[in-house]
């Protein structure tokens, strides 16, 4: 899946010379929590998150003026080491980064200028999609030897019963070397008869006390 389809477009931005206030009004008016700075070219050069402004705020026990720093320019407190990717970059590249760098959003550039941007919440919404969760339906857990034609094999045995698969996630069986742990969604509240069928066809169905322990 592509970028341009989960991120958020067009994205508010502020410039360095506005205020850590106007970067708090603007969070608050669109509940979000990252604002891209950009230039007068409109070209990328920081980020701004609540984060970053909680940790430059007074605390409550200070005696400190808290008027004083809200005044201050988001120069002083955004970071210009920006994350960032291209609208047609792989989702699940960009995964990479929310994982290793821990950070809460990646500004989406293209040709130098902020074109949107992406969020942990679009990530989790966009896992929500894939794995078809939002979608009514049962999951089953099937614990098969890495080769190929499997997934053919398995689609032709829910062909042939007529029940919709909503979607398939892979995952590598940390216990069984050369296996694989297929997650199915299907479209079927009670899927029994779809488990005997692949039991019978000699596939290794998880039961629900097995599920989870690889």
């Amino acid at each position: 899946m592509l970028v341009e389809r989960i991120m958020t477009s067009p994205v508010r931005t502020l410039s360095p010379g506005d205020t850590i206030e106007d970067a708090l009004d603007m969070m608050a008016r669109h509940s979000f929590r990252h604002v891209p700075i950009v230039n007068e070219q409109e070209k990328l050069v920081g980020i701004v998150s609540d984060r970053d402004i909680k940790m430059t705020l007074p605390s409550v026990l200070s005696d400190d003026e808290p008027d004083m720093k809200l005044n201050q320019p988001l120069s002083r407190i955004m970071r210009t080491n920006v994350t960032y990717c291209h609208p047609l970059d792989f989702v699940e590249e960009i995964a990479l980064d929310f994982y290793h760098f821990s950070i809460g959003a990646i500004p989406v550039v293209r040709d130098g200028s902020i074109v949107g941007i992406v969020t942990q919440k679009d990530m989790l919404n966009t896992f929500l999609e894939l794995t078809g969760i939002k979608e009514p339906g049962s999951i089953i857990e099937i614990d098969i030897e890495d080769r190929t034609g499997v997934i053919y094999d398995i689609g032709k045995i829910f062909k042939d019963l007529n029940i919709r698969i909503i979607s398939v996630s892979v995952y590598r069986n940390k216990e069984t070397k050369g296996n694989k742990i297929i997650v199915l969604r299907i479209r079927a509240m009670n899927p029994r008869f779809a488990i005997q069928k692949l039991q019978d066809e000699g596939f290794n169905v998880l039961t629900p006390d097995k599920m989870g322990t690889r």
